[in-house]
């Protein structure tokens, strides 16, 4: 089971990074701030190295400050596509992690 569950992990990261040139990085909630409430203001992730990203929006990225605060109180992982702009690092995208297993 957890060798299905760690295939299904690098599958979905091995789908993230290809294709349209669009970087992600996969990793829990450190803090999340809302803009208003469908937008987020700032979003901090730690990967599983250790290294804290810091992102901000410009738009609906299709989840809400509230939820990724959930995340960040119950450890779930996330995946935040972005792109980097002006020397600051854009998501443009961000999704719940599946579950191991699910």
């Amino acid at each position: 089971m957890k060798v299905l569950a760690l295939a299904a992990v690098l599958l979905l990261i091995a789908v993230a990074c290809g294709g349209d040139g669009g970087k992600t990085v996969t990793g829990t909630v450190v803090e999340a701030v809302d803009r208003n409430i469908v937008e987020i203001e700032l979003l901090r992730v730690r990967d599983r190295s250790g290294r804290v990203w810091e992102f901000t929006t410009e738009g609906n990225v299709g989840i809400n400050a509230a939820h990724l605060r959930q995340h960040q109180v119950l450890g779930d992982g996330v995946v935040v596509k972005y792109e980097a702009k002006g020397g600051r690092l854009i998501a443009t995208e961000v999704r719940d992690l599946p579950a191991p297993g699910s």
